[in-house]
């Protein structure tokens, strides 16, 4: 038994440092973890910066998107056999063209009444719209983001369902903005202007 006590203390030094060893990793370790914790903060934040700044980009094309005119494709050669310079002119007069074209002829003139119709449609429905967007902007007397004028005219303002309208009103705010009853101050806050061109507020 005593050279058993021996051993056991002689051991005694070596456990000390093992353990202080394992002490101070433990501290080093923890360290690193509030470390860690604190840089995955910082990326988390970056990560919710970059997606509002890609929303806002996406909202800005959609925009873009929307308001632009929708291609015109014109044909600039003529159709029929009159058009390819071959001396089939002798067979028959130039303005009888074969019976498919004339055909077509008539379908060919009718598109541009219902266009116009459609066009005018479209100027009614953004006037009734920017109308909408006044009354919405009058009643709440203070300035209104995109999303809460969109939320008040009751379209969906969230996901897919929801760009379509955001990027709609969006663009009937900008052109209020444009015709001057309505300002933008500051960035994507709209609001009714007053005459001499500031935001109205209403005291609460």
């Amino acid at each position: 038994m005593g050279s058993v006590d021996t051993d056991e203390v002689a051991a005694v030094p070596g456990l000390r440092a093992a353990v202080g060893f394992y002490s101070g990793k433990v501290g080093r370790l923890l360290q690193r973890k509030s470390e860690l914790e604190a840089e995955l903060a910082l990326v988390a934040a970056e990560v919710a910066k970059v997606s509002a700044t890609r929303d806002q980009l996406r909202e800005a094309l959609e925009e873009i998107l929307a308001d632009a005119p929708p291609p015109v494709n014109e044909e600039t050669a003529p159709d029929g056999p009159a058009g390819d310079g071959s001396p089939q002119t002798e067979s028959g007069p130039n303005t009888d063209p074969p019976p498919g074209q004339q055909d077509r002829a008539p379908a060919d003139d009718d598109p541009p009444p219902p266009r116009t119709e459609v066009a005018a449609g479209q100027r009614t429905a953004t006037g009734e719209l920017m109308e909408a967007v006044e009354r919405i902007l009058v009643t709440a007397g203070r300035s209104m983001p995109v999303r809460d004028i969109t939320e008040a005219l009751g379209r969906p303002t969230r996901g897919k369902a929801g760009r379509g309208p955001l990027a709609t009103v969006r663009g009937t705010c900008k052109r209020l903005v444009k015709n001057g009853r309505v300002v933008e101050e500051p960035v994507g806050m709209f609001a009714v202007a007053r005459a001499n061109g500031s935001p109205t507020k209403e005291a609460a």
